[in-house]
């Protein structure tokens, strides 16, 4: 792996897209671009600031010199994958459990119990993220995303068919009469497609 190499896998890492580490060191996104293309090599001070931005030394940079990752840094890596892994789970297990809840009662309230295993979910999600510099896969940002957006795609296609047609009951959080489910399914394809995109492009 040569420097260019590791400069792309870093910024990836980091989840940081051309522009935004480009905005960070001071030069355009062509110059990132070149720099992971191999046409052109970081001055000495562009080198400098990589490895600040990076939290690696410039040894890494330069000569793939890996320093020996301290204890905490090490447990702090292992606590964000656990909870990167973690975190997509109870928002799934969320959605599935407020489903269930829903079809069997049509209460609100029993609902409830749901909504805050993915609330702990998402806020397992934040806290992965604050407590090391390792940055979450394409999935972990997917699933979370795609479990949050569940409900309120739904309360839009319910209040879609409200507007087109004259029907009645109460607003509903999970899709239960069939265009409803018909709009949802739409709805929920277009957030999924979008959503994959952003994250894609932001790598």
């Amino acid at each position: 792996m040569n420097l260019s190499d590791r400069i792309q896998e870093l910024r990836k890492t980091k989840g940081m897209s051309q522009e935004e580490l480009a905005d960070r060191v001071g030069v355009t996104r062509q110059a990132v671009s070149k720099w992971e293309s191999g046409q052109s090599v970081p001055e000495l001070d562009k080198i400098v600031a990589l490895s600040e931005i990076f939290d690696v030394s410039t040894d890494y940079l330069l000569k793939g010199v890996e320093p020996t990752p301290s204890k905490d840094k090490l447990d702090a890596r292992l606590g964000s994958r656990v909870l990167y892994i973690g975190a997509p789970a109870m928002v799934v297990i969320g959605v599935i459990a407020g489903c269930a809840s829903w079809y069997n009662s049509q209460n609100l309230a029993d609902t409830l119990g749901s909504m805050i295993i993915q609330a702990v979910g998402v806020a397992g999600y934040f806290f992965g993220r604050a407590l090391s510099d390792q940055r979450p896969g394409f999935w972990t940002r997917f699933l979370i995303i795609m479990g949050v957006a569940f409900m309120p795609c739904s309360m839009l296609a319910d209040v879609f068919i409200r507007c087109a047609t004259p029907y009645g009951g109460s607003l509903s959080p999970y899709p239960v009469e069939i265009w409803q489910f018909a709009v949802f399914v739409v709805l929920y394809i277009i957030i999924a497609v979008v959503s994959a995109i952003l994250i894609r492009r932001k790598r």
